[in-house]
């Protein structure tokens, strides 16, 4: 029996704004929920409501109506966030205190002390490669070393639960490719992340489900099996010295030669029989593998969305 570790239950949020407090609505009667040990995206346009629904999910705010829980509590008592770690996406960072500092800080809010905030410190700072950096004095950290300290933070009481807004966001393309596998060992370990993101590619890799928000509504809300991806065509890796036949089959004729010797190329998706039947008929051509090419994720996704 699954355990639902995060449920936004019919949740409604407004603000006020402009000379005569006029109210905006945010977010409108959203429900989303999100099982232990899977990863939940948040995806749409800026305006959307995806911060707010991360600041409802880690108890920041208060609902206007419906109710947020974390492992069944209410999501705003204190004792619910124990066992949450909280990415923001505008974090607050004191300028100058050292890192080091600033972590044994968030540690002791955390519930840590002594040899556990020490022990836990110089493994997240390992984990992101910031060890180097524990004297250093934060308002002189990079963009991206900020980032990678507010994983570090977030990770550093060993949630059971992580909710993160933008958690790749100044992040160069090597530490994005990091802090994926960082998250996504997080997840093989048992735990449950919930995260928005402009990244498509990032929300496919990490993702089990994902919640399309526009205009404070969700529009689209499922596992990402559950999408109709359209079959644009078919990859194909295979061992042969057949090239011209190969070519004539190949999507603008092209081919290209891997390291190990193999030839690499496409081909439509009406092809996929011609191209069996060509290699059920022809023993100098091996195959090793016939992989689809589907329809990009933010294509699909983005079908879905009403007009503002």
């Amino acid at each position: 029996m699954t355990s639902k570790e995060l449920l936004w239950d019919k949740v409604s949020f407004s603000v006020r704004h402009g000379f005569w407090m006029k109210s905006k609505r945010i977010l409108d009667n959203i429900t989303i929920e999100v099982e232990k040990g899977t990863v939940l995206g948040l995806v749409g346009p800026n305006g959307a409501g995806k911060t707010t629904t991360i600041k409802l999910g880690a108890g920041l705010i208060m609902p206007e109506s419906g109710k947020v829980l974390i492992q069944k509590k209410s999501a705003v008592f204190s004792t619910s966030r124990r066992n949450l770690g909280l990415l923001t996406e505008a974090q607050y960072f004191y300028p100058h205190l050292r890192l080091k500092e600033w972590l044994k800080m968030m540690a002791g809010l955390s519930g840590m002390t002594g040899t556990d905030i020490r022990k836990r410190m110089d493994d997240v700072l390992e984990l992101v490669e910031l060890s180097s950096h524990g004297d250093q004095i934060m308002r002189t950290l990079s963009k991206g070393q900020l980032q990678r300290s507010g994983l570090a933070q977030a990770l550093l009481h060993e949630p059971e639960i992580l909710i993160l807004d933008e958690p790749m966001s100044g992040l160069d393309p090597y530490w994005r490719y990091k802090v994926l596998n960082i998250l996504l060992e997080y997840k093989k370990k048992g735990g449950t992340i919930a995260f928005s993101s402009h990244i498509i590619s990032d929300v496919e890799t990490l993702s089990d489900q994902v919640a399309l928000l526009q205009n404070g509504q969700i529009v689209w809300n499922g596992r990402l099996k559950e999408l109709n991806r359209k079959v644009e065509g078919y990859k194909i890796t295979c061992y042969t010295n057949a090239l011209e036949t190969l070519e004539k089959i190949a999507r603008e004729n092209k081919i290209e030669k891997q390291p190990d010797g193999g030839w690499l190329f496409s081909i439509d998706p009406d092809k996929r029989a011609d191209f069996l039947a060509l290699v059920a008929s022809n023993d100098e051509i091996k195959v090793e593998s016939l992989l689809p090419i589907q329809e990009e994720l933010a294509s699909v996704l983005f079908r879905t969305t009403v007009s503002p």
